[in-house]
C-alpha cells in the first residue's frame, strides 16, 4: 500500500459512508441512461409489494460486521453474447419471487454481489437500484476512495498518479469483500487487476455490465474522466474496451445495458442471480454427496 492511505482510513471511511442515506447516482435520468433523455436526477425504481416500505439501510446491525474468509463456489460457465444479440430474452421457467419481508425475513438470491464493467455501462445506476430491490447496502468504490483520500478521482490521478489510485482501490476491494448485505459498484478498471479479480470472485458473484463503445461515449462525453482526456475519446474507449475484454469475461454473470431502462436491467440481474444461486446450491449438494459416498467406501 502506498504511503498516506491505510487500512484504518479505509475502515473509517467505509463506516461513515454506510451511515449516510444511499444517494441516487446523479448522472442517471428518470430510470434511463443519459443518452435516452430525462431529467438530471432519477426517480427511484419502486420496490415490489411490501418492500416499498422497507429501507435498504434497515438490515440488522450485526449484519455489517466483517465476514472473514472468502466464500468458495463453482461458478457456471457463461460466454457473453455478441453485441446486438437477443441477450434480454425472457428466461424460461417459473418467475422468481420478489424479495419477501414477512416476519422480518428477506428472501433474496444473494446477500453480496459486485458490479464490474467499463465506465459508462451503468454500474452505479444499476447497482444503486439493485441494492434497493434486494434491501442491501450500496457501496460505490470510487466514492469511497474520494471520501478517504479527500480528493476527486481526476484530482487523485493528476496529483498522485494512477498507481496511487490503484493502490487505494486494491485496499478498498479487500475491505468491501469482507462486507455482508451489500451491493458493490466497482470502478471501470478495478476488475482488470488480477488480485482484485481473484478477491472478488472468491467472495461472491460479479455481474459484468456491457455496452457498445458508442453508448459508452454518449454516456461519458460530458464527464471529466482522466482516461478519456484525449483528442479522440471514442477511439480511446474502443482501445481500452478491447484490452479489458478478456478480464471482464471472467465475471460470473454478463448483462448488456444498451438502450434498456435500468429497471429492466435490474430485473434481469436478479433473475440471473437466482439462477446462479440455484446452480451453486446444486453444486454444493453434489459435492456433499460425493464426499459421503467416498466416506462410505
Amino acid at each position: 500500500m502506498l504511503a498516506g492511505v491505510s487500512a484504518e482510513q479505509i475502515e473509517a471511511g467505509l463506516h461513515a459512508y454506510l451511515q449516510e442515506p444511499p444517494e441516487d447516482p446523479d448522472w442517471a435520468a428518470g430510470g434511463r441512461f443519459p443518452e435516452e433523455g430525462g431529467p438530471d436526477r432519477a426517480a427511484v425504481t419502486p420496490q415490489r409489494g411490501q418492500s416499498r416500505t422497507l429501507s435498504p439501510m434497515t438490515v440488522p446491525p450485526d449484519s455489517m460486521s466483517p465476514q472473514f474468509g472468502p466464500l468458495q463456489f463453482g461458478p457456471p460457465e457463461y460466454e457473453p453474447p455478441e453485441f446486438g444479440s437477443p441477450d434480454s430474452e425472457a428466461n424460461s421457467g417459473p418467475a422468481r419471487p420478489a424479495p419477501s419481508f414477512s416476519m422480518g425475513l428477506i428472501e433474496r438470491p444473494v446477500s453480496w454481489v459486485a458490479l464490474a464493467g467499463f465506465m459508462g455501462t451503468g454500474k452505479s445506476r444499476v447497482g444503486w437500484e439493485l441494492s434497493r430491490a434486494l434491501a442491501l447496502h450500496f457501496v460505490d468504490t470510487d466514492k469511497l476512495i474520494t471520501r478517504v483520500v479527500g480528493k476527486s478521482i481526476p484530482e487523485v490521478f493528476e496529483q498522485e498518479g494512477e498507481a496511487y489510485f490503484r493502490a487505494c482501490e486494491q485496499e478498498v476491494v479487500r475491505r468491501v469483500s469482507r462486507l455482508d448485505h451489500a451491493v458493490v459498484s466497482l470502478g471501470g478498471g478495478t476488475f482488470i487487476h488480477e488480485e482484485n479479480r481473484r478477491t472478488l470472485l472468491e467472495r461472491g458473484p460479479v455481474v459484468v455490465l456491457w455496452a457498445t463503445p458508442e453508448t459508452v461515449y454518449q454516456r461519458t462525453k460530458h464527464s471529466d474522466r482522466p482516461l478519456l482526456a484525449t483528442a479522440d475519446p471514442l477511439s480511446r474507449i474502443r482501445t481500452l474496451m478491447t484490452e479489458r475484454e478478456p478480464s471482464y469475461r471472467q465475471g460470473t454473470i454478463h448483462v448488456h445495458s444498451d438502450g434498456r431502462p435500468s429497471e429492466e436491467i435490474v430485473e434481469e440481474v436478479i433473475e440471473r442471480l437466482w439462477d446462479w444461486a440455484d446452480v451453486n446450491a446444486a453444486w454444493g449438494e453434489d459435492s456433499e454427496n460425493s464426499e459421503g459416498e467416498r466416506a462410505a467406501d
